[in-house]
């Protein structure tokens, strides 16, 4: 039987120091490139892998791989491998909200929640703002252009007005 490159790594490196983090590091890898090719969500590594100890079914222990990693190398290698192919899991999926009604809130705090919230956006996905007029359609534009992002529309509707907002793809 012909062994895949990551069962090869284990056997060669196993009981060599840093082995246990570097399992660590790929299990996280893993998870996150997994929500990312499935749900169109780019998450760091520590996130990525706090979203699946949260969510994940009970067919994967990765609260036990993360606590003795070394003694768990194989099933982690197994993971990594089945992650790449597979369909993730339902209760896996994550979406961002399309939509962020800050009508009502009060100047900065409008332009400090759309920057934090954009932050944490992901790439090439929109989001639009619900804005009050006056100061908010003034400010929050100017503020989240400030931070690299792309004002797409911006459009009035009755009272308030729709900002639609884009993070450029190098703005991950």
């Amino acid at each position: 039987m012909n062994e895949n490159p990551l069962h090869q790594w284990v056997k060669t490196n196993r009981g060599t120091d840093g082995f246990g983090a570097a399992l660590l590091k790929l299990l996280s890898f893993a998870c996150t490139e997994w929500i990312r090719r499935e749900c169109s969500v780019t998450l760091t590594g520590s996130d990525g892998l706090s979203w699946f100890l949260t969510k994940a079914p009970s067919k994967f222990a990765l609260a036990n791989w993360l606590e003795s990693p070394e003694d768990n190398a194989e099933a982690i290698v197994d993971f990594c491998e089945m992650s790449r192919t597979s369909p993730i899991p339902e209760c896996l999926k994550m979406d961002f909200p399309k939509v962020l009604d800050l009508r009502g809130v009060e100047c900065p705090g409008n332009a400090v929640r759309a920057r934090l919230v954009m932050a944490g956006f992901p790439a090439g996905r929109p989001l639009e703002f619900y804005l009050d007029e006056g100061s908010p359609i003034e400010n929050v534009p100017g503020a989240l252009v400030a931070d690299g992002m792309k004002v797409v529309s911006r459009v009035k509707k009755g009272n308030y007005w729709v900002l639609t907002v884009v993070k450029p793809e190098n703005k991950v």
